[in-house]
């Protein structure tokens, strides 16, 4: 088999001389074509449409074509022959002498004139375009003989210099097309192998685009769509902080659908390559409860509490179990611990469902099998049978990359099947009132957050502002506190939320069954709340005005003040 070679020839000289090398040469089937730096790109990239294996070029002329296609450039040096002999004839040339050229033909010339002493000044170059100016100069200095590549022949003839060309002789040739021969037998061997890793790919896996460092296409393959579904510029969006992140998951919308997109980095010999696949999302339109998603962050818990401590504390012990039951009275924010939960187990990958108890007992199979954690709700509406059938429904996954987070009010007789279930791990969550301290960073969280989303004109809530919040009773827990905040915040124009907005926020809530005092509690003016408001603080603290102070944010001596009014 012949090597298909393209030798594009920088000067009309070389031309004779190569094809009297190439009746030497029977592996190499090789067209000759003229064409020096700029003017031989064109010339080379139509030789890599024909099907040329290999290119053949000198100098600053390969150098560029290098850059400009995806097969094999050999460049062909200039020998120590070559170098003695312009050097043999430029030697009796009487007044200044100098070369000029690029890397490959002034390192070799260097090494001669200093070894044989002779009087031949060199002078590197990195781009062509530095030539006019350097033999100009030359001139000015001057020199009367240029020896170089082309484009320094040309710049001496256009100063009126003496020029001559620095050939390749029959031994730079030769080695060339030992060169064409070695590295087309490696360029084939990797080909090969690519091709291969083409066709497995093509067979193991579908839907994929890989970028490489410059977010340029390196290579795709399609089954489902025509070409990527997502605009390729859209898929730089944001860095991983890894050089090597696995299984990070989206989920996109695009008009076929939603689609689930993951993007892996890999960084292959200092190079950073990042793969996107995508798939279907398996959603049953239209399915009540059912909602799946990416938790592309760690949510924000506040966690100042010592009950509310423990909790997490609970949660980070029993991290390797498969199935939590979140216990807690509503509002308490169990989904977002669910999500929390999933965060601390899986870091990104994977998805996250909410569905309805009754839909894991009539649907499971139907889950997206991407899905890692699913959290699940609405087992009040459940019959004691039913709880029976979802902990063997659960207990028949075997998907052990999987977590079941469950979402209960109360322990009750008719959930003894799931509580005492050996693979399940029962953690509590404390009310609202039991987690006092945790008032004020939430306010100060809800506040912030909705000044982001909504655009809210409050930055900042008033002591005795948040005194009334620590206050009540929240029956509805954190759900209450931030529905509440939300009203606070709409309704205030200013940048500060003071006491009176809350109060009045306060006093339009229904008087709850179980704390019957709460009504009077708010009845009557500003001054009178804020004193029930310190003597219940009061009560709470065993009369410790320290305790008390810092509760409300004030000093010892205003709370003095305001007991003795």
């Amino acid at each position: 088999m012949t090597i298909k070679t393209l030798f594009i020839a920088p000067y009309p000289a070389m031309i004779p001389l190569i094809e009297e090398c190439q009746q030497e040469e029977q592996d190499l089937d090789i067209h000759i074509e003229l064409g020096n730096l700029q003017e031989a790109i064109p010339v080379a990239k139509e030789g890599e449409r024909q099907g040329y294996d290999v290119i053949i070029s000198r100098g600053g002329t390969a150098k560029l074509i290098e850059a400009e296609v995806g097969i094999p450039v050999i460049d062909v040096h200039v020998s120590g022959y070559d170098m003695l002999r312009v050097l043999t004839l430029a030697n009796d040339f009487p007044g200044k002498k100098a070369i000029v050229g690029f890397s490959n033909i002034t390192l070799g010339a260097k090494a001669i004139t200093d070894v044989l002493d002779i009087g031949v000044e060199v002078f590197t170059i990195e781009k062509a375009q530095e030539v006019d100016e350097l033999v100009k100069d030359l001139k000015m200095n001057g020199y009367e003989l240029i020896m170089g590549d082309v484009v320094t022949i040309e710049a001496a003839a256009r100063y009126s210099l003496e020029g001559i060309l620095i050939q390749s002789g029959r031994e730079a040739i030769f080695e060339a097309f030992m060169k064409v021969k070695s590295t087309y037998r490696l360029y084939q061997s990797k080909q090969q192998e690519i091709s291969l890793l083409h066709a497995l790919l093509q067979e193991t896996a579908s839907n994929f685009v890989v970028l490489g460092p410059q977010g340029q296409v390196v290579y795709e393959h399609w089954t489902d769509f025509a070409a990527c579904p997502v605009p390729v510029s859209e898929l730089r969006g944001g860095d991983l902080q890894d050089s090597e992140t696995q299984g990070a998951t989206e989920i996109r919308e695009v008009p076929q659908g939603k689609l689930k997109q993951k993007r892996v980095r890999k960084v292959v010999r200092g190079q950073v390559y990042d793969l996107y696949t995508f798939s279907e999302l398996r959603e049953r339109a239209g399915l009540s409860g059912e909602r799946i998603e990416a938790v592309s962050q760690l949510p924000m818990i506040v966690a100042k509490s010592p009950s509310m401590s423990e909790t997490l504390d609970g949660i980070a012990r029993h991290l390797s179990s498969t199935c939590l039951v979140l216990i807690g009275e509503a509002g308490t924010g169990k989904r977002l611990l669910s999500q929390y939960i999933h965060y601390k187990k899986h870091a990104g990958e994977g998805l996250y469902a909410h569905l309805t108890a009754r839909h894991v007992l009539d649907a499971m199979d139907a889950v997206d099998p991407d899905v890692r954690t699913v959290y699940i709700n609405g087992l009040d509406e459940l019959s004691p049978e039913d709880i029976s059938r979802l902990v063997s429904v659960l207990g028949a996954q075997h998907d052990p990359h999987r977590t079941y987070v469950l979402a209960l009010e109360q322990e009750t007789p008719a959930y003894r099947p799931l509580l005492f279930d050996e693979r399940s791990v029962r953690v509590h969550i404390p009310s609202l009132q039991e987690r006092k301290e945790d008032i004020r960073p939430l306010a100060t969280y809800y506040i912030a957050a909705f000044h982001g989303t909504l655009g809210t004109s409050p930055i900042k809530i008033k002591e005795e502002a948040l005194a009334l919040l620590e206050a009540y009773h929240w029956p509805g827990n954190v759900d209450e506190l931030k529905a509440l905040l939300k009203d606070a915040v709409t309704g205030e124009k200013g940048y500060v939320i003071g006491k009176a907005k809350i109060a009045g926020l306060l006093a339009k809530k229904p008087a709850q069954a179980e704390v019957p005092e709460s009504r009077e509690f708010l009845q009557g003016t500003l001054d009178e709340i804020e004193k029930r408001i310190i003597h219940a603080i009061m009560k709470e603290e065993n009369d410790n005005q320290t305790r008390v102070a810092e509760r409300l944010g004030i000093n010892r001596s205003t709370l003095w003040r305001k007991l003795k009014q």
